[in-house]
């Protein structure tokens, strides 16, 4: 079925075109990896066994928006846990990695202020 759909859409596109249109629909692509994810991740190691759609109105919501709210997550439950996860080393790490960014933000507006 990709394939067909794959073939209807290249229609009468020029090459460069419908590489434009290749990588605008792997972008989407890209973007549902990258989040389903970093949401695998965050119920992995901050939630433990307790599974929830992050991307649910429910868990945004603190609930179901037609029933009583049940009381929202523990935030701070989840961060202590992320925290305690992470060694010295990851952490220093982090923050040799934000330096460096931040250190290139720095190169980029001195350049742009010139």
């Amino acid at each position: 079925m990709a394939t067909t759909l794959g073939y209807a859409i290249c229609g009468d596109f020029t090459a460069f075109e419908q590489i434009a249109i290749a990588n605008w629909i792997l972008q989407i692509g890209q973007t549902v990896i990258t989040n389903a994810t970093y949401q695998d991740l965050i119920e992995a190691r901050i939630m433990g066994d307790e599974k929830i759609n992050l991307n649910s109105r429910e868990f945004k919501c603190g609930g179901s928006p037609f029933l009583t709210p049940s009381p929202p997550p523990n935030f701070q439950q989840f961060y202590e846990t992320f925290k305690s996860q992470i060694s010295d080393e990851e952490l220093a790490n982090l923050q040799l990695a934000i330096q460096k960014i931040n250190e290139e933000l720095e190169k980029i507006r001195a350049e742009i202020n010139k």
